[in-house]
């Protein structure tokens, strides 16, 4: 036993856990603890999913997670049981928190997981300890919750996404996972309650510590002790989940679903305009040209002082690209006399605005806007609008007979920011647009706009840093794979239309000229186009088609996407994977399909063709059969032509 323990900490320091993955298993119950981001992960019974994962994040008075490193781990693994134990130290800025965890899990499938810490400095925070996810499977599913006094209560998850927490002051939870098979979850420690993490995107329902109606951020002196206690149970007959234990293929397999039911308009895609560079030259427009966008956002503050000069040069912009505005407003204190600013701007630049979103309003404002603004803008259509994400939406139903449409933004890092987790977040897009359809009715639905980090930011970044707002990540295939995900999940949820990013710039789709430098630590040369760059190329050659729904095995590894459109057809496909996979298409009813990688475009020429994949005696690879399996690349893109 003592050798094969020795082994396994040696195993730990070597390249065999070079992913970050330590797989584990406890009886029944398999799982994944992620050694980067200190979680355990996808906690199943066969393919049943019993959690997505716990962790227990330290989120300062901003609500930023603080980055944890793990140290010291250990592991014990008796095959059918374990012992797992790590050091975790929290440190950013003046918070430095220090944690023991340790997971135990027998042969009988229950596990505890445990969190003893301490503060090593006095600090502001507004959550620390556990954090229990149930998977977005859980919807709908029967629960019993046992309250802080032992009272027991049945009810079910949620189907369409909570505006407020489905749960509260929650001692234990136990759900049906399977015909006559429970799991209970019980936390020891504080008081905890659920939220409906959808609203952000996130794909779970979240249990966590401490409520949010006490008062927050608290202080935490230097030498204050946390400690929680998670349990795990099953109850029930598990065999039969069990057999659902899928065989070895790694192959991931993306099935083109053909016919007419399975047919969504290609939402209308725009961008924003830039907030880092002021004008566009003539490459930057012909590029934009090339990508048949439907519009561009702008944001229009009022009260700005360069209120006339933004809204005149969003025009040109607009203009220059063949394409309207679609202008978010930000009212402040003093919507009447902000308003009548805005109309005598617009009466004399005239922009090409088709509709105007007054951003989190009340109906009286609303009506305002629109009273006011219909007077100087013809045919554009009023709408309202929440920036950030679904959440403020769903938590604030307006809509009245004089909507004209509604929209909501959406980012994938609200709560965390490794790539699985913004993986993760890619169906959950689509649910949201379909929580939303309960309410907003037949209007027009807009998400607007898609990000990939929170816009808000709260705190300067230190030297070195880039600003909160930005993601290092946004020049990369990975990005590039999450935005063709994005477009496809909303596509087949029936969204009217979606704006992304920003035009150039950090936040854009291609890098700023020479005159702009871009910090080491943001990884483009100036002029390149980015990743996403050709995805959205690609996929706007088939502006005003429609989508055609793929469904893939495995959604947390490859993506695809069937566009359509005049008799001519593409597949869009991305893997997810930060390591090369093996990719079975199915369904795709066309001899002689040609089959193209992105990934090799020249990033540094937005006019770079497309590289065919090559068989294996180096002659261009076809398609004459309705499947076909080839490798590709980490996060390597594709399209095939059929």
């Amino acid at each position: 036993m003592m050798l094969r323990m020795v082994l396994l900490l040696l195993l730990l320091e070597s390249s065999a856990f070079a992913t970050g993955l330590i797989p584990l298993r406890a009886g029944p119950l398999s799982m994944t603890f992620d050694i980067d981001n200190v979680m355990l992960r996808f906690v199943k019974i066969g393919e049943t999913e019993v959690l997505r994962g716990i962790n227990a994040p330290v989120r300062n008075q901003y609500w930023g997670t603080v980055p944890p490193v793990a140290s010291q781990i250990q592991l014990r693994d008796e095959g059918d049981s374990f012992v797992l134990t790590f050091n975790v130290n929290c440190r950013e800025r003046d918070v430095d928190f220090f944690w023991k965890g340790s997971i135990l899990g027998n042969s009988k499938g229950h596990l505890i997981f445990t969190f003893d810490g301490e503060a090593q400095t006095t600090f502001m925070k507004n959550r620390i300890g556990f954090c229990i996810l149930h998977g977005p499977s859980a919807a709908g599913k029967k629960w019993v919750i046992e309250d802080i006094n032992g009272i027991k209560t049945p009810g079910k998850f949620p189907v369409f996404i909570s505006p407020h927490q489905p749960a509260k002051n929650i001692r234990a939870i136990s759900h049906e996972i399977g015909p006559d098979v429970w799991a209970k979850i019980r936390c020891e420690g504080d008081t905890f309650e659920m939220e409906d993490q959808r609203n952000w995107t996130d794909a779970s329902f979240k249990t966590y510590c401490t409520p949010l109606e006490i008062p927050y951020p608290v202080r935490i002196n230097k030498g204050t002790r946390v400690q929680h206690r998670v349990e795990i149970d099953i109850k029930g007959d598990v065999s039969k989940l069990l057999a659902t234990n899928t065989t070895s293929d790694k192959h991931v397999t993306l099935s083109v679903v053909n016919g007419t039911e399975s047919l969504h308009a290609l939402p209308q895609i725009g961008l924003q305009i830039s907030s880092q560079i002021k004008s566009l030259n003539s490459m930057e427009l012909q590029r934009l040209k090339a990508l048949h966008l439907d519009h561009l956002r702008v944001i229009v503050d009022p009260e700005s002082e360069t209120l006339t000069e933004s809204l005149q040069e969003a025009a040109v912009q607009a203009k220059a690209v063949g394409v309207t505005l679609k202008a978010a407003v930000r009212l402040g204190e003093r919507p009447e006399n902000e308003l009548k600013h805005l109309a005598k701007a617009v009466e004399i630049i005239q922009p090409p605005v088709s509709d105007w979103t007054i951003l989190a309003t009340d109906l009286k404002t609303f009506c305002l806007a629109r009273t006011i603004l219909s007077s100087v803008t013809s045919n554009a259509q009023f709408g309202i609008g929440e920036d950030t994400n679904f959440t403020e939406l769903n938590r604030n139903r307006l809509i009245d007979h004089q909507i004209d449409l509604v929209s909501f933004g959406l980012n994938p890092q609200c709560h965390a920011v490794d790539k699985l987790t913004m993986i993760e977040t890619l169906e959950i897009q689509g649910d949201a647009v379909r929580s939303a359809r309960q309410f907003v009715n037949d209007r027009p639905l807009w998400v607007s706009p898609i990000t990939l980090k929170v816009q808000n930011v709260q705190q300067a970044p230190l030297a070195g840093q880039l600003p909160s707002n930005v993601d290092s990540r946004q020049p990369s295939l990975f990005a590039a794979g999450w935005t063709l995900g994005s477009i496809k999940y909303l596509a087949e949820a029936d969204v009217k239309g979606v704006t992304y990013f920003e035009t150039v710039g950090w936040k854009g789709v291609m890098a700023p000229g020479k005159d702009f430098v871009l910090p080491p630590i943001f990884p483009a040369t100036p002029d390149a186009v980015f990743a996403m760059y050709h995805v959205l190329k690609n996929v706007g050659q088939f502006a005003g088609g429609q989508v055609r729904e793929v469904h893939s095995t495995d959604t947390l590894s490859a993506v695809g996407m069937a566009i359509t459109k005049n008799g001519r057809n593409r597949l869009m496909l991305a893997n997810l994977a930060d390591q090369p996979q093996q990719i079975t298409i199915r369904g795709i009813a066309s001899e002689n399909a040609e089959l193209f990688r992105l990934d090799d475009t020249n990033s540094a020429s937005a006019n770079g063709d497309p590289e065919r994949f090559a068989s294996r005696s180096g002659q261009p690879l076809t398609i004459d059969q309705q499947t076909v399996t080839f490798r590709i690349a980490p996060y390597g893109i594709a399209r095939i032509d059929y």
